[in-house]
C-alpha cells in the first residue's frame, strides 16, 4: 500500500504531522515484519529524530492529535529496542540515550533471550489487526476471537524470534577469536558440532537482509551483510574477520553545528 510513497521527500502527508508519524510508523512495522531489520530501524530513527526536534513546535498549541503523537512516538521506541536486540547497529546518540532512560532494562531481558518479555514488547506496541474474514454472530462464539488476528501476527514473530535466540551468544563468541575449531566453539556452547554448524548457517542467514538503497518503491533493495563478524568454515575451522566499519566522527560534529545553528536561530527570534 505504500510502496510508492517517497518518504525522505516533503508531499501532502508530510504537512500534517500527525499523518507523517503514522505513516512512518506503519513502514517501520511492515519493515520489522519483513525481517528487514535495517530498513526497520532507519525508518524509525528518522522519525523518532524529526519528533525530537520538533516537539516544542508540534505542542505549542493543544491538539486531538497529540495524545495519538504520543502514543505512536513510545510505541516505535519499544519496536526500535526489539529491532536493535534483534539486529545489533550504531544509531543517533540521542535516540540511544533516549533507549536507554526508556527501555534499558526490556532491552536486557530480550538480550537475555526472555521470551514472554519479547511477547509483551510486541503486543504493546504493535498495531490493531483486523481478520480478513467477516466476523461470526453466533451468540455461542467465544469472546476470544475478535483476538484471533493478533494471536496469529504474534504467532509468527515469536517463531522468528526463536529462531534468532542462539544468535547474540554466538556473535559475543566470535568477537573473540579470530580462528577457532568448530568442535571447540560448541563445546563452549554445550551443543553437538553438527547442531551448532546450524547455527553458524542460521547466523549468516539472518543477518543477511534486503535494504533499501536507492529508487522510489520502498521495496526494492540489495542483499547486504549487517553483522560487524562475518566468517567461512574450512575444514571444521572457523576463519573470523571483523568487518566492524572505524567510527565517523565527522559526522557526529557535523550534527553538532547543525543542532548549534538551529539553536543560535531560536534564539536570535526571542524577542527580550
Amino acid at each position: 500500500v505504500l510502496e510508492n510513497i517517497e518518504l525522505n521527500k516533503k508531499s501532502h502527508y508530510s504537512r500534517v504531522p500527525g499523518c507523517q508519524i503514522t505513516t512512518y510508523y506503519y513502514v517501520g512495522f511492515a519493515y520489522m515484519m519483513m525481517r528487514r531489520y535495517a530498513d526497520a530501524i532507519r525508518t524509525f530513527s528518522n522519525i523518532l529524530l524529526y519528533v525530537q526536534q520538533r516537539t516544542k513546535q508540534m505542542f505549542q498549541t493543544k491538539s486531538y492529535q497529540n495524545d495519538l503523537i504520543n502514543k505512536q512516538t513510545e510505541q516505535m521506541y519499544v519496536l526500535l529496542s526489539i529491532c536493535l536486540v534483534l539486529h545489533p547497529q550504531r544509531i543517533d546518540e540521542s535516540l540511544h540515550g533516549a533507549l536507554r532512560e526508556k527501555h534499558q532494562e526490556k532491552m536486557n531481558k530480550m538480550q537475555r533471550g526472555e521470551m514472554d518479555e519479547f511477547e509483551a514488547a510486541f503486543t504493546s506496541a504493535c498495531p490493531k489487526f483486523l481478520s480478513p474474514v467477516p466476523p461470526t454472530y453466533d451468540p455461542m462464539t467465544s469472546d476470544e476471537a475478535y483476538k484471533e488476528p493478533l494471536r496469529l501476527q504474534v504467532q509468527v514473530f515469536m517463531e522468528e524470534v526463536q529462531q534468532q535466540l542462539m544468535l547474540p551468544t554466538i556473535r559475543s563468541y566470535l568477537k573473540l577469536y579470530t580462528t577457532m575449531p568448530l568442535e571447540k566453539m560448541a563445546g563452549f556452547m554445550d551443543m553437538p558440532p553438527e547442531e551448532f554448524r546450524n547455527h553458524l548457517l542460521a547466523f549468516k542467514h539472518k543477518m543477511r537482509n534486503v535494504v533499501w538503497t536507492k529508487g522510489t518503491s520502498s521495496l526494492e533493495g540489495e542483499f547486504q551483510s549487517g553483522s560487524e563478524v562475518d566468517f567461512y568454515i574450512d575444514r571444521n575451522m572457523i576463519h573470523i574477520a571483523d568487518t566492524k566499519v572505524s567510527r565517523r566522527y565527522g559526522d557526529f560534529f557535523i550534527r553538532q553545528f547543525h543542532k548549534f545553528d538551529e539553536l543560535n536561530r531560536g534564539l536570535r527570534k526571542i524577542q527580550i
